[in-house]
């Protein structure tokens, strides 16, 4: 694993260069994203060509937390998510980075940041050692030196005071600058010559990262033996149109991968640049993604909407999350969208709704999910809400949601049903 001292110090530039250090030595390279992010995945998949799988535990029972890692592949590197220590409030260390290393006996790589700093880093190395018992934390990446003898510097303090061993650093002049927008970096699917700028900065990162050290250090993780995920049923055969394009690409990979074990065909679709829906759907999965950014494009692909309207109308089988649940309103900032969904979307300056929440819908199912969006919705008249949704960290917070209309349900959260039968039936038969 890879985690960092906290957010901005680095990690996920140190965890792409690593991966595409790695990739181009040969290994398969199997990347994993702790937390509820989308959009890291979509990189480390970009540099490594295998799908990244999240882990959170929140979302995901600890089972689920195993399985990705028992994967065949030569190296699985796990990006942490914000500090190493932080999670679900309070100082249990739930959801953490920490408690994803304890849970899966990973060993840890601290990424610190040594802009401005030298001795004094191995003050922040120990503290994060010590907080803890069994941090973990077996190795160092410094980020942001400016040199050799930068790193020199701080590797001589960081081995003298702690126990961890420096395993080479990533120079100021070697980060990449990759742009961001309102939930985060702009996706892979959108950034130019991505490949090139990886590869030209991960030549740097294999002159002065320790690599064998790095690989000898991965090689004392503990093997993995997950059982065997639990069968959802009743999905043989059933064709599953599933829309993939850059306006929609928040996906789980293992709730997709379930789908197909299962039996279903997920059929890929475009809601901006096909005319119509695949033929032949038992049932339509809309993820969440960027619709707001390519509103216009997809309100001005009138038969799509059109043929998506229709089949809802005709009662298919439709689940969709957040970005899917705007473009299934009527318009979102005022351009119209799908239609079919009685309620309005507007983009605000901050965000609506941000962390894990519990959601209990109206046939008694109860389940983790998270919200992450600065879209606001507004019913209209005939809609029905059928989800309460409450806070994780504060369950007085509450507020309605989930629309539901057929056999359509679409809401804000974003849920992993990949081991639940009963929440897969819900959303899908």
């Amino acid at each position: 694993m890879l985690a960092g001292t906290g957010s901005g110090c680095g990690k996920t530039t140190v965890t792409m260069l690593l991966l595409s250090a790695l990739t181009q030595k040969g290994l398969t390279v199997a990347p994993c994203k702790a937390g509820p992010d989308y959009i890291d995945p979509g990189f480390h998949k970009a540099v490594c060509g295998y799908p990244c799988y999240n882990l959170d535990r929140w979302l995901m029972p600890e089972d689920a937390l195993l399985l990705p890692l028992q994967n065949g592949r030569d190296i699985t590197v796990i990006e942490g998510v914000m500090g190493y220590y932080d999670g679900l409030g309070g100082t249990d260390f739930a959801c953490s980075s920490y408690d994803l290393a304890r849970l899966t006996d990973t060993p840890v790589v601290l990424i610190v940041d040594a802009s401005g700093g030298a001795v004094s880093v191995a003050a922040t190395v120990k503290g994060f050692m010590s907080l803890v018992s069994d941090s973990k934390i077996a190795g160092v990446i410094v980020n942001r030196a400016s040199g050799e003898r930068h790193y020199q510097l701080v590797k001589q303090a960081v081995e003298r005071y702690t126990a961890a061993k420096c395993l080479g650093y990533i120079a100021k002049q070697a980060e990449i600058e990759l742009p961001s927008r309102h939930l985060g970096l702009v996706p892979a699917e959108e950034t130019e010559n991505l490949h090139k700028r990886l590869f030209e900065a991960s030549q740097s990162a294999l002159e002065t990262l320790d690599m064998d050290g790095i690989l000898a250090l991965a090689k004392t993780a503990r093997k993995i033996q997950a059982p065997a995920p639990p069968a959802l049923p009743g999905l043989t055969n059933k064709r599953i149109g599933v829309a993939l394009d850059k306006a929609f690409h928040f996906y789980y990979q293992e709730n997709l991968d379930a789908l197909s074990r299962a039996g279903a065909k997920l059929i890929f679709f475009s809601p901006l640049s096909d005319t119509r829906l695949p033929e032949g759907l038992d049932a339509l999965y809309i993820g969440g993604g960027y619709p707001e950014m390519f509103k216009e494009e997809l309100s001005a692909n009138l038969s799509m909407r059109k043929s998506i309207c229709e089949a809802l109308s005709d009662g298919l089988k439709c689940y969709a999350e957040c970005g899917g649940l705007m473009y299934l309103g009527k318009a979102i900032d005022g351009l119209p969208m799908v239609g079919f969904l009685p309620l309005e979307c507007e983009m605000t300056t901050r965000l609506q709704r941000f962390g894990y929440v519990r959601v209990q819908d109206e046939t008694g199912l109860c389940f983790p999910a998270h919200e992450f969006h600065h879209a606001k919705s507004t019913p209209l008249a005939g809609a029905h809400l059928c989800y309460r949704v409450s806070k994780a960290s504060a369950p007085e917070s509450a507020w309605e949601c989930g629309y539901s209309k057929n056999r359509t349900l679409a809401a804000f959260a974003h849920s992993f049903f990949a081991f639940d039968p009963a929440l897969t039936r819900r959303f899908f038969l």
